[in-house]
């Protein structure tokens, strides 16, 4: 009767794991359906609101149910998915004012000079790579290990790396 019941948890476990997977799969593909789809209409109908409910709400919940899922910290990843989120968001609210704090406030006369503290380009850097650099990257890595266990993991990566090239 034990190995029954031991049979049964397992076959429930493989089950929970099975379904688990697929929904996750089940999300990839309707959420790449639903932007392949809205991407090939000829005008673009609230992008705002697509950019908040979509990638927010949708991605974001079934993110966190992933990272959960794969043992790290779910609200960590959904810390860092909503700033970047907001941060498209605002972006797309405010074009304006991303443009005055990338590029500065614009000049009408010729001859005058805008006082600016940093050139455009190093705000422009910095502004790209916050968004493409930084906020996918902690997205990803934050959520399983803390910043030192990722340098201990990179660095042990690279020491193997050398010594297995230097034989």
């Amino acid at each position: 009767m034990a190995s029954f019941n031991l049979g049964l948890h397992i076959l429930s476990c493989r089950v929970q794991v099975l379904s688990r997977m697929l929904f996750g799969v089940l999300m990839i593909l309707a959420i790449a359906y639903l932007l392949l789809q809205r991407s090939a209409s000829s005008k673009q109908t609230m992008p705002v609101t697509s950019i908040l409910l979509i990638l927010g709400v949708a991605c974001g919940f079934a993110g966190k149910l992933c990272v959960d899922t794969l043992g790290g910290s779910g609200y960590h990843w959904l810390l860092y998915w909503e700033a970047l989120c907001l941060l498209h968001f605002f972006s797309n609210i405010c074009p304006s004012a991303l443009f005055l704090v990338l590029y500065g406030p614009v000049t009408v006369s010729q001859g005058a000079k805008g006082s600016v503290i940093y050139p455009y380009w190093i705000r422009r850097f910095q502004f790209y790579a916050v968004v493409l650099l930084f906020l996918p990257l902690f997205c990803g890595l934050m959520p399983f290990a803390s910043p030192g266990e990722w340098k201990d993991h990179f660095s042990l990566l690279v020491t193997d790396f050398l010594k297995i090239t230097d034989d």
